[in-house]
């Protein structure tokens, strides 16, 4: 399998942006241990900010999607919520019709 066909797939994409993170997560790394030993260049300074900057940024991402598919989560419940309301009530009309039914065959039967 080539890497395009790879990258088409939720599993591709999926391990293509753990990549990238890994990446960026390495180099941040170097870079704050370089700021430890107050070896950072100016030029390094730059790299940290773009690297952190690109952290929160993804961050931010993933908050608003996982915010976006707890609504989604929070709408289905109330949907199964009313749903299996809707089958209760339509459970209790279906013992009443039974009641009923069986209550005319009764009163049938005792007219015989």
């Amino acid at each position: 399998m080539n890497d395009t066909a790879r990258t088409r797939s939720r599993r591709g994409r999926t391990a293509a942006r753990e990549g990238v993170r890994e990446q960026r997560r390495a180099a941040l790394r170097l870079l704050l241990a370089r700021a430890d030993r107050g070896a950072l260049t100016p030029g390094d300074a730059t790299q940290l900010r773009d690297l952190a900057e690109a952290e929160i940024a993804e961050c931010e991402r993933f908050r608003q999607s996982a915010g976006g598919q707890q609504t989604a989560a929070l709408k289905l419940r109330h949907r199964i919520d009313a749903a299996e309301q809707a089958m209760q009530e339509i459970e209790a009309e279906r013992d009443q019709y039974a009641a009923e039914v069986e209550a005319l065959r009764a009163a049938k039967e005792g007219n015989r």
